[in-house]
């Protein structure tokens, strides 16, 4: 939920009166107060100005109205939002909301505009094979492709309807060893049958892990 709502009551104004300032349509600015759209760079950077606020604040990702950051700190590339695909278990396989390995969307969140390239999304993390590298409840980027290379936490779907996450080790007869980081996590062998028979075969590769931590617990 964004803050352009209570931006606009604290100042006393309607919406026409932020759509003319922006020269749009009171329609387009009432999709942007009620977030049935994303509002464009520009404008979003013209109603921080506006109102003397950051960028991060209206778009409801920041509690703070205003940046206030160390000389030697940098603020983060502009956000974008990503698609959340389903859960994905770090432990046993499981199959995701929509019944498959990877299919539909379940909703999104944000994530930094290198992943903009329409071959990222979000898997929600259930289980602790890969405790504590990437702990249950953490949101994962995973980058949408076919390989890996040796030691990467990849998402893999098993049996054709399961997926799982762990780390990828080639083995020299042509199998992979499926390893999470957890020492009492049950590891997996996936041989070379099962990727020629589709039972079997990689989803994509994790790029970032996206933690969200209220009243000191992860959620």
């Amino acid at each position: 939920m964004n803050n352009l709502k209570t931006l606009r009551k604290q100042k006393g104004l309607y919406q026409k009166d932020i759509a003319e300032f922006l020269h749009v349509a009171i329609s387009t600015y009432s999709y942007w107060e009620n977030g049935t759209y994303d509002i464009d760079n520009d404008n979003l950077r013209k109603i921080a100005e506006y109102f003397g606020v950051s960028t991060d604040y209206i778009l409801g990702i920041s509690e703070m109205p205003t940046s206030r950051m160390p000389a030697n700190v940098h603020p983060l590339s502009r956000p974008i939002k990503l698609p959340i695909m389903g859960d994905i278990r770090g432990g046993k396989p499981i199959c995701t909301d929509q019944g498959q390995c990877i299919d539909g969307v379940s909703e999104w969140d944000w994530a930094d505009e290198e992943y903009e390239d329409g071959n990222h999304f979000f898997l929600r993390v259930v289980g602790n094979s890969m405790h504590p590298t990437i702990p249950q409840g953490a949101l994962v980027v995973v980058r949408r492709q076919d390989y890996a290379e040796r030691g990467e936490v990849v998402a893999f779907c098993m049996d054709g309807d399961s997926a799982t996450l762990k780390r990828y080790y080639p083995q020299s007869d042509g199998s992979i060893l499926l390893q999470g980081d957890n020492p009492e996590a049950q590891p997996y062998i996936i041989t070379p049958e099962m990727f020629a028979n589709g039972e079997a075969h990689i989803i994509g590769v994790v790029r970032e892990i996206k933690l969200k931590i209220r009243r000191g617990k992860i959620v």
